[in-house]
């Protein structure tokens, strides 16, 4: 089981999870990631990046940032890839404000992951 979790209250601002290494998918099988996620306050940031194994950048393919609403919502994001690839959950708050958290929780794959 694996979970993000950043409060204003930590010292560290910033938190990255990432997979291992996916093989490619195909035709049939694309990989499918449903997450639940918590924003609140303005200033938190939630994103998914997705990067080839053969390269260093990460390109973004999800983000959520500010919300006022104080509760769990669930996010589900398809990747078709014909190399090699791991994904990135990263989150970010202001260490600055009060009562800031961001949280990633319950990740499933499929088996196309």
């Amino acid at each position: 089981a694996y979970f993000l979790s950043l409060s204003s209250e930590m010292r560290s601002s910033s938190a990255n999870l990432r997979t291992n290494v996916f093989l490619p998918t195909d035709e049939e099988h694309a990989c499918q990631i449903t997450f639940h996620y918590w924003v609140s306050q303005m200033s938190g940031t939630l994103m998914v990046g997705f990067q080839k194994h053969s390269e260093d950048t990460i390109t973004n393919i999800w983000k959520v940032s500010g919300e006022l609403q104080n509760q769990w919502k669930a996010s589900t994001i398809m990747i078709n890839s014909t190399e090699k690839y791991k994904v990135i959950f990263m989150g970010m708050v202001e260490t600055q404000r009060q009562d800031e958290t961001v949280a990633i929780d319950d990740i499933t794959f499929s088996e196309g992951c």
